[in-house]
């Protein structure tokens, strides 16, 4: 198989003196055919998940190609300049590789970015772009070529009569998950060779058949000692039909359950049934916020023990330290490509990398196939970017073998219908009769108040003995619960408090200690929250009463969750909703609230009904699918000229997609003691990995015009050349606050709403 370029100039000796590596020693060599068989090897498994091993092997036999060059030859044993290794591969495959229209190219975007990133097709003046970097390269000559197969199979990217859009986004996320695929198998070659120590912490945890006998034992003990309510028979109920549920055939699925009917144990008992039945490989849990992905990783960990449950979210740093004990170096390898049974991460990081374009990013995305997702609360996807993020779903759920369930408390708004033209198609609900389960979950009675001033309000949480008030901001909430005066039983909560302070304040669910939320709960004492929306999903809290701040409906359903959740109120909970004196604050609250009092104008139904959720909706998704709305970066016409030309914008649509548009920096906060002592650790650490996980929990998000107001008033020191930051003594003394957490209000140059809600 030659090139129409001619080959590059080569070393004129035997295979096994043509590196790839040489260990930091310089004692050991591996030869470059050893290291590219061993990467198609592993590459070519990879792809076996999605049936497309010989894209996988191909893409690794070609991917360092150029290191056979006498100019990388003479640059891995010391001399000469940096080489580009991986461009004559991308063009010999592009150039020769023709076995069905733009094979050679799919590959050719892997093996050009498998160490710089997949890049843009066709880039204009982009020098860095596929096809100025093929212009500018010689064709490697196939140092692997005899082992390189004559034809690939089709790979999963027809999809007719789908629109050229859809089969241009189809191609380019095969490319991605093939790049995945050579990606992990080069590091993990790599890794193997120059440091096996490492390589070998890679052992595997328990696997799912394993893990599967654990969370039936820990289900069985709950039934045995639960108490016999209406509400617990119900959740028995649900769990059984789950169970039922998982012989089906693996696809699109939907769970609707009302918030407190055990959605989390219940989906878990699906995923792992489904998954041994299968031969699914991995269940990866997805969750929409990052305040209550530790509870949740907490209680899987307590069932199936921490070596099989990876916790990995845009947070959590992840960096080698060499006081890592073995578990949690495990961990810190597990999280680079997701090799464990059990992986609970956020919609940010779920979805987000199959936009990304870099190896640290992307890596993982191959042990996503054949697995089981369970989207949390699915219906919180983001509105600006839905279409493509729609178009994930419906490629895994097609393509690589994985079932996904959409957990939600409300209709399934992602369905498509006659309104919905983009929605998904074909999901299975696992629920035999879900308006019954609303109507025997429905355990509130519903009152709206309309505008109301904070003073009535106040007044309506001092009347009530327990009870908890949601609104939209921080300032709010702030105001609110300074207006309380020191109630009896008076807390506040919001992401401006770090988690720590959070769980200390909120009490540990099962011992909850004197004093705390969940502690006055229990013993019937007074206790009134003023809280963000932070505490409506995935937090377990019973109040007879919750006032609510008028928002997106799949909010109001979420608060109305945390509301006489174990059903021992007979004659209902209140719910009391309501609109605030000073307005809405701007952007998707304000959006999401003015379309809820749309949708509630002259209805006389409750909001919390299946058909008041289905005109929210409505407005929400499926009229915007019409103007353009749900993708307002145009991210999904970028990817139609691929369908004919083969030209994707891999690097410019990882720009453009973001779940969270405004990215945020970490600040860690000195809480405690334990904190303190590892801050002054973090001064002089220079691996300080295990560090900065043990600091995860004493962290909270701010923007970046926030932080430079911190620094320059001397609340926030940054260490390691700006690498992390940290509240200073005088910064905790007069920013952070016993109630409020970070709270700087007495300065100009910062507001408490101007922090992550």
């Amino acid at each position: 198989m030659g090139s129409a370029s001619g080959p590059p100039d080569r070393l004129h000796s035997s295979s096994d003196s043509i590196l790839a590596h040489i260990s930091d020693d310089g004692t050991r060599m591996q030869s470059l055919s050893e290291h590219l068989k061993n990467t198609a090897a592993l590459a070519g498994g990879f792809a076996d998940a999605f049936s497309c091993r010989q894209w996988g092997r191909t893409a690794g036999l070609l991917h360092d190609d150029g290191k056979a060059s006498d100019a990388f030859q003479r640059r891995i044993r010391g001399a000469g300049n940096r080489v580009d290794h991986s461009t004559p591969g991308a063009k010999y495959a592009s150039e020769n590789l023709r076995a069905f229209k733009g094979s050679g190219k799919l590959l050719a975007y892997c093996i050009a970015g498998h160490h710089s990133g997949l890049p843009n097709g066709d880039g204009g003046g982009d020098e860095t772009s596929l096809a100025a970097r093929l212009r500018r390269s010689s064709a490697g000559v196939g140092h692997a070529a005899s082992e390189i197969p004559a034809n690939l199979e089709s790979p999963p990217i027809e999809r007719p009569p789908a629109s050229a859009d859809k089969r241009g986004f189809s191609a380019a996320f095969f490319a991605r998950m093939i790049y995945s695929c050579l990606v992990d198998a080069d590091y993990l070659d790599t890794e193997s060779f120059l440091d096996p120590e490492r390589a070998d912490k890679r052992r595997r945890a328990p696997n799912l058949l394993d893990l599967k006998p654990r969370l039936d034992a820990h289900l069985a003990e709950v039934a045995k000692n639960v108490e016999q309510t209406d509400v617990n028979r119900l959740r028995a109920r649900i769990l059984e039909e789950c169970r039922i549920a998982a012989s089906l055939h693996p696809g699109l699925f939907s769970l609707t359950v009302p918030t407190g009917g055990g959605k989390t144990l219940s989906s878990m008992a699906f995923a792992l049934k489904h998954a041994v039945a299968h031969g699914l490989r991995r269940v990866i849990y997805v969750i929409p916020y990052t305040s209550i992905i530790e509870q949740t990783a907490r209680v899987f960990r307590d069932i199936f023990g921490g070596d099989s449950v990876l916790e990995h979210h845009s947070n959590l740093i992840q960096e080698k330290d060499e006081a890592d004990d073995e578990a949690e170096e495990r961990r810190r390898l597990a999280s680079e490509n997701w090799d464990a049974p059990i992986v609970v991460t956020t919609n940010v990081q779920f979805f987000e990398s199959f936009f990304a374009n870099r190896s640290s990013k992307t890596r993982k995305l191959h042990n996503v196939a054949k697995s089981v997702i369970i989207l949390d609360e699915a219906q919180m996807l983001p509105v600006p970017v839905l279409r493509p993020t729609l178009e994930v779903i419906r490629e895994l759920v097609e393509h690589y073998g994985t079932s996904i369930i959409l957990c939600t408390a409300t209709q399934p708004a992602l369905m498509a219908n006659d309104e919905f033209k983009n929605g998904l198609e074909g999901a299975r609900e696992m629920m035999s009769a879900p308006p019954d389960l609303e109507k025997a979950l429905a355990r509130v009675r519903e009152k709206r108040l309309g505008t109301t001033k904070d003073a009535d309000i106040i007044r309506l949480i001092r009347d009530e003995k327990r009870c908890l008030c949601i609104v939209n901001t921080k300032k709010h909430a702030r105001l609110l619960f300074q207006a309380l005066g020191g109630a009896e039983g008076g807390f506040h909560l919001s992401a401006a408090m770090c988690p720590v302070h959070r769980s200390r304040v909120l009490g540990d669910l099962k011992e909850p200690k004197a004093g705390t939320i969940r502690q006055r709960l229990r013993d019937e004492e007074p206790c009134r929250v003023v809280s963000t929306q932070l505490v409506e999903a995935g937090v377990d809290l019973d109040f007879p009463v919750v006032i609510r701040a008028i928002a997106g409906i799949d909010s109001i359903v979420q608060a109305a969750g945390r509301c006489n959740r174990e059903g021992r109120i007979a004659e209902g909970g209140r719910l009391y909703i309501f609109t605030p004196e000073e307005g809405l604050p701007p952007g998707h609250f304000r959006q999401s609230a003015q379309i809820t009092e749309l949708v509630l104008h002259d209805r006389e139904g409750s909001t919390l009904d299946s058909e008041t959720v289905r005109a929210y909706f409505r407005e929400l998704y499926w009229v915007k699918d019409h103007g353009g709305g749900l993708d307002s970066e145009r991210i999904m016409p970028l990817f139609e000229p691929g369908a004919v030309s083969g030209d994707f914008p891999f690097k410019t649509v990882a720009g453009l997609y973001r779940l969270i548009p405004d990215a945020q920096m970490p600040v860690i906060v000195p809480f405690d003691d334990r904190a303190g002592e590892l801050c002054e650790e973090l001064r002089w650490n220079t691996s300080p990995g295990a560090l900065l996980r043990r600091l995860q929990p004493y962290t909270i998000q701010v923007y970046p015009g926030v932080l430079a107001g911190l620094i320059q008033s001397g609340y926030v020191e940054s260490l390691h050349e700006d690498r992390y930051y940290v509240l200073t003594q005088f910064g905790m003394r007069e920013a952070y606050d016993e109630h409020f957490g970070l709270n700087p209000v007495t300065k100009d140059f910062i507001q408490p709403e101007d922090l992550m809600p």
